[in-house]
């Protein structure tokens, strides 16, 4: 297992944390994830043989956030 943390841009409430906590915990791999409103982050612990960190990224900008 690794753990990355990536910046969001774009969220504004609890509902936005809760999109990208589902679009992320939906992805093949992951194992947890905790996301936060203030620093604008999710830290995500994930099987790099299954993901990897472009599909993570990549779910968060199509949940409608901007992610690196």
């Amino acid at each position: 297992m690794e753990t990355i943390v990536i910046r969001i841009t774009g969220m504004r409430c609890q509902a936005c944390v809760q999109s990208v906590r589902a679009v992320l915990e939906a992805l093949r791999g992951v194992e947890t994830v905790d996301v936060s409103l203030e620093p604008g982050q999710a830290t995500v612990n994930y099987d790099p043989t299954l993901g990897t960190v472009a599909i993570l990224r990549e779910a968060v900008e199509q949940a409608g956030f901007d992610a690196s």
